[in-house]
């Protein structure tokens, strides 16, 4: 971390996969894009340098408090660039050029768009940092007026979200799938096994039921299918059997009562189990169906579409998706094999180990 005044900045997180996504997405000169996981902003970071001077990025993300929490990473640790202010509407989130210095703990007021499968009301944000954008550097938000665009929203409504924004459609789409390093490590919804926390798991905590209630109400039969489906576990039935047991003593509210409850010091065995939860309250894989479907409809004649994911159920449905346009004579895969990181890029970010990246061109 680096110190900024009064208060301190986090680095941004490292995106995975960063020079093969620029690859195959070949982002050029006043093109459109979509990172439909925002995040921390560092793939849409470097889509916006190779789009510039007039290209166009909308950015999703789905966890208001992840685009919250982003904070700025500054060119040095303490700078006298103006930062620039940011504007919320309803319209998603534009930036304009301010004429004072912000320090990093005075609070600015945008409004984000709820997300259509949310049923919420659109969330004022008043206790938010510099800013929402990550990775960006001070030089660069000054030059990102009008061309920048945040939402919060689910990316299985990227079509609906994207036509206020790009009604003629996009030239690329990129989705990083699964959760970020922001989920676990401050989220404090109950991600890891590795911590204490509220058994949520929500990316959006406005949205569906939480981890706690599906391990506390639904029929064991019901934990044994998501557990042998979502996490393709062995002995799911076994580990249904012992929480159904456990919550017959004492309602599950908590990480550590989860995995005590799931009987198991096999940390693979906790991943599977909670990955498996994650997945069930957040809809994740129906959700990439949807998504990938949505901007394959909005994406221009040879725009390109991209996907990161993280474990073999979501890469099953980017690669059937894929074969699936490619077969209707509407795709042509770029990638024949999924491309992964190399030893390099996993020695600086452990995350990237499992990360696989595919990509179509729209013909």
């Amino acid at each position: 971390m680096i110190a900024h005044g009064n208060s301190q900045i986090k680095l941004a997180h490292t995106p995975v996969l960063l020079q093969e996504v620029i690859q195959y997405l070949n982002p050029r000169p006043g093109e459109d894009f979509i990172d439909a996981t925002f995040g921390g902003g560092g793939h849409a970071r470097k889509i916006l340098k190779h789009t510039a001077p007039d290209g166009k990025l909308l950015g999703i993300d789905w966890d208001p408090t992840s685009l919250r929490q982003a904070e700025l990473r500054g060119t040095s640790p303490v700078s006298s660039v103006p930062m620039a202010k940011l504007r919320g509407t309803s319209q998603g989130l534009g930036l304009e050029t301010g004429s004072e210095n912000l320090t990093a703990s005075e609070p600015l007021a945008p409004m984000f768009h709820s997300g259509l499968r949310s049923g919420i009301e659109p969330e004022p944000f008043n206790k938010l940092r510099s800013s929402t954008l990550k990775s960006f550097r001070l030089e660069e938000i000054n030059s990102l007026e009008g061309r920048l665009f945040l939402e919060c929203g689910n990316f299985a409504d990227i079509e609906v979200i994207s036509k206020k924004f790009f009604p003629d459609g996009a030239n690329g789409v990129l989705f990083d799938f699964g959760f970020s390093s922001f989920h676990i490590d401050e989220s404090g919804r109950g991600f890891s096994y590795s911590k204490n926390e509220p058994l949520d798991m929500r990316y959006n905590p406005g949205s569906g039921p939480a981890a706690a209630e599906i391990v506390n109400t639904w029929p064991e039969r019901k934990l044994e299918i998501i557990f042998k489906d979502f996490g393709e576990e062995r002995r799911a039935r076994r580990i249904a059997k012992n929480i159904a047991a456990a919550r017959r003593t004492e309602r599950i509210i908590t990480t550590n009562q989860l995995v005590a409850a799931i009987g198991s010091k096999d940390v693979k065995t906790m991943a599977r189990i909670f990955q498996a939860l994650r997945i069930a309250v957040n809809d994740e894989l129906e959700d990439i169906e949807q998504g990938l479907a949505g901007a394959w409809r909005i994406l221009k004649p040879g725009g390109r579409l991209a996907a990161i994911s993280f474990h073999s159920l979501e890469d099953r449905i980017v690669k059937n998706f894929f074969n699936e346009k490619k077969q209707g004579a509407g795709g042509q895969i770029l990638t024949k094999k999924p491309i992964t990181a190399s030893a390099e890029e996993i020695a600086k970010n452990s995350r990237a180990r499992s990360a696989k990246l595919r990509a179509i061109r729209k013909i």
